[in-house]
């Protein structure tokens, strides 16, 4: 056998195993680094002081204060944006309104989708206040498309993938606070 194609062969090895090793030794720094992210995204989320954050079920939370309930939040997956799954936290106050919306994974383009991201545009603010009762089913779209929340230039899979779980979270909470028979989502 030619002894360069040894040494190459040798040498990607070599590279391969350097790789796994590094990622092996790094893996369980990234996945903490990941839930320190979330978990500070999930207390910003709903813009309240002095709240208690109560899980009632995995990625689901109910905001209290004072023993009084004052929302809810819910982690969201969509599958539909450009580059794959996004990853939100959803808060609620009872009465079904959007107190925030917060990003804490997804592997949109650099500055094109990443934009909701808080850190790097306010778009997610647009949110804030909207319910399913102040907000015609019309109108939970991007504005291109008639409805009322803003596309980035050149990026209009990933606000609309946002758009639209965020609104199908709100169905699924009021389905669940009418299912429990109270008449608003406390």
């Amino acid at each position: 056998m030619n002894p360069r194609v040894i040494r190459l062969t040798l040498l990607a090895l070599g590279c391969g195993l350097l790789i796994n090793g590094l990622y092996l030794f790094t893996a369980r720094s990234i996945v903490d680094n990941q839930k320190t992210y979330a978990n500070a995204q999930l207390l910003a989320v709903a813009g309240l002081n002095n709240v208690t954050l109560t899980e009632r079920q995995l990625g689901s939370y109910v905001i209290t204060e004072g023993g009084e309930a004052l929302g809810y939040i819910s982690s969201v997956t969509t599958r539909q944006g450009y580059n794959g799954t996004i990853k939100f936290w959803l808060a609620v106050d009872t009465l079904g309104n959007i107190l925030g919306v917060r990003i804490y994974q997804h592997t949109e383009t650099p500055g094109l989708g990443d934009k909701i991201e808080l850190a790097v545009s306010d778009w997610v603010l647009d949110f804030n206040g909207h319910s399913l009762a102040n907000t015609p089913q019309g109108a939970w779209q991007v504005r291109s498309e008639g409805g009322l929340f803003d596309q980035f230039s050149g990026a209009t899979i990933t606000p609309r993938a946002i758009i639209i779980a965020v609104r199908q979270q709100l169905e699924i909470l009021q389905q669940q606070t009418l299912s429990s028979g109270n008449t608003s989502f406390e």
